[in-house]
C-alpha cells in the first residue's frame, strides 16, 4: 500500500509540474501511444483525451504519425536515450503551426513517456511569411532597379555608363591575364536625315530594331550597348582583331538586309579595335572611333580596324 501510495504521490508531482507550464503539454506512452497525461492548457485545447491513442485522438490517423520523434527518443530497450529535439510542427488539424520541445523520461509509474510541450507560434509564422515575402518584392524590385539602371530606355540593351564600367573590367583582367580583347564600334549611317524625312518616331523605331538585330547575332559573352546617339558599342572578351571583324562584317550584313519600317535602306559603319598592351580605356576606344570615322570616309556601310 506504501509503494501505491509513492507512485499516486510522485505522479501527482509530475503532473502538477507539467500543469503550471501556460503552455500544451502532453506525455505520452512510448509503447503503446497512450495519453497518459494531458496538462490544463492542453485539455482546455483538445479535450481530455488521457486513456486514448495520441495518433487517432489528436491527428486523426490510423497509424503512428510520419513525423514522431519516439524512436529518435529512446534506446531498442525504450528506455529514454538523453536526446531532446525542438522543431516545428505544422497541425492541419488545428490549422496552425506549433514549436515543439519533445524528450524521453521515466514516469513514476515505470513507464518510459514522452513529454511534449507545444508552443503557439502561428501569429509568429504569419510575420514571418509576411516578412519573407515582403523581403522577396524587395529583391524583386531592387533586382528592376539595378536593371533599369544599367540599360538603355529605348533600346533596351546595356546604356554607356555600363558599357563603360565593362570596358575598365575588362582591361583589368586583361592586365593579369592578357587575353585579348577588341571592341566594336557601329554608327547608323546617314541618320539625321532619317529622323528629317520620317520623324523621330520612325528614328527609334531603327534604333530599336537595330539594337535588336545586334543582340541577336553577338556571343553570350558580347557585351553590347548604345553608345549614345546612334553610336552603339559591342565589347567582345577574349577576341582578337581577325574575330572582330568577321563579328562586324557578319553585322553590317545583317543589319543591310533587314528590312526596317521605312522606305529605305539602313546601313551601319564599323570601327574595330584590339586592346594593345599598356594603353589606357580612352586610347583603346579612341583608336576604335577613329577606325569608324574611316569606314564613314571610305564610303560607310563598311568595317575598317585599327591597326
Amino acid at each position: 500500500m506504501e509503494v501505491i501510495n509513492k507512485d499516486l504521490s510522485e505522479n501527482k508531482l509530475f503532473e502538477n509540474l507539467f500543469d503550471v507550464i501556460p503552455f500544451i503539454v502532453i506525455v505520452i506512452d512510448v509503447k503503446g501511444y497512450e495519453i497518459v497525461f494531458m496538462n490544463q492548457f492542453a485539455r482546455q485545447h483538445y479535450g481530455n483525451k488521457i486513456g486514448q491513442i495520441c495518433y487517432s485522438s489528436l491527428y486523426e490517423e490510423t497509424e503512428p504519425c510520419l513525423f514522431c520523434k519516439i524512436k529518435e527518443l529512446v534506446t531498442r530497450d525504450f528506455k529514454p536515450n538523453g536526446n531532446t529535439f525542438i522543431w516545428e510542427h505544422f497541425n492541419p488539424v488545428d490549422d496552425r503551426w506549433f514549436q515543439l520541445q519533445e524528450k524521453a523520461i521515466s514516469w513514476p509509474d515505470g513507464r518510459t513517456v514522452k513529454y511534449t510541450v507545444s508552443v503557439d507560434i502561428n501569429q509568429l509564422k504569419e510575420i514571418q511569411n509576411r516578412l519573407a515575402e515582403a523581403h522577396a518584392e524587395l529583391t524583386f524590385k531592387n533586382k528592376a532597379l539595378e536593371e533599369m539602371i544599367i540599360t538603355d530606355f529605348l533600346t533596351k540593351i546595356f546604356n554607356r555608363q555600363k558599357v563603360e564600367k565593362d570596358i575598365n573590367v575588362e582591361v583589368s583582367r586583361y592586365t593579369r591575364y592578357k587575353r585579348p580583347l577588341s571592341i566594336i564600334l557601329l554608327d547608323i549611317d546617314k541618320f539625321k536625315s532619317i529622323n528629317d524625312t520620317y520623324g523621330h518616331n520612325a528614328g527609334d523605331s531603327v534604333l530599336i530594331n537595330l539594337a535588336s538585330i545586334i543582340k541577336t547575332n553577338v556571343r553570350k559573352i558580347d557585351l553590347p550597348g548604345r553608345w549614345g546617339g546612334e553610336e552603339f558599342m559591342i565589347l567582345c572578351p577574349e577576341t582578337d582583331i581577325h574575330g572582330a571583324v568577321t563579328l562586324a562584317e557578319n553585322l553590317r550584313q545583317k543589319i543591310e538586309a533587314h528590312t526596317f519600317e521605312i522606305d529605305r535602306k539602313v546601313t551601319s559603319s564599323f570601327g574595330v579595335a584590339q586592346f594593345k598592351e599598356g594603353e589606357l580605356a580612352k586610347d583603346f576606344i579612341r583608336r576604335a572611333d577613329d577606325a569608324l570615322y574611316l569606314a564613314k570616309e571610305n564610303g560607310r556601310n563598311r568595317v575598317e580596324a585599327s591597326g
